[in-house]
């Protein structure tokens, strides 16, 4: 069997923290974790790991005070990677529902690079619903009014969305309101200020 490939991503202000990226819906659930196969239960059960949390593409992985990356980064990976041949064997607090776990991946990326690109340009990116395998989604301030909207809700938002969550619906987007069409509308004629 090929071992699941793995990298760690450090949480700003969280040095306790490492967001270990995995393929997208390699395990079925999002949120807390309350049991892993033994590989990765033995650092659980041993004090080393304080918390885990199934993310839609990474697994986060919070350790006790007193423990450091450094020091268990090596043995911690390798149990990952264990655990991860078995995604089965993984215990949720709680099962999340297709919608929860499809929500969590419109955070992950209205909050990562796709959300960053968006606020570079002046736009306005926020989650309105989630909703049987459909996401609504507003889109203001200069997408409010730029041609190239669709190509961002489509190539950029979407297309990140689906990676995270195969089973993606679609993706629809709201603007200010009192635009037409959701689109903002030029006059033909110029106007002319009174004098």
């Amino acid at each position: 069997m090929t071992m699941v490939p793995v990298h760690p991503e450090s949480v700003v202000g969280e040095p306790s923290v490492l967001r270990w990226i995995i393929p997208p819906g390699l395990l079925p659930f999002v949120g807390p974790v309350t049991a892993t196969p033994l590989a990765l239960q033995r650092s659980i059960d041993d004090g080393t790991i304080e918390r885990i949390d199934v993310e839609p593409t990474a697994v986060r992985i919070q350790l006790a005070i007193g423990r450091s990356w450094r020091t268990e980064g090596d043995r911690i990976r390798t149990a990952l990677q264990d655990a991860l041949e078995v995604p089965d064997a993984w215990t949720p607090q709680s099962e999340a529902s297709p919608d929860a776990t499809l929500r969590m991946a419109v955070r992950e990326v209205i909050d990562g690079d796709v959300g960053d690109y968006i606020r570079s340009h002046g736009g306005i990116i926020e989650l309105v619903d989630v909703s049987d395998g459909r996401v609504r989604l507003s889109l203001n301030g200069s997408c409010s009014h730029c041609p190239a909207s669709d190509v961002t809700l489509t190539e950029r938002v979407e297309s990140a969305v689906r990676s995270r969550f195969p089973a993606l619906r679609e993706v629809t987007a709201e603007s200010d309101k009192g635009l037409a069409g959701g689109r903002r509308l030029l006059g033909i004629m110029p106007s002319r200020r009174a004098r």
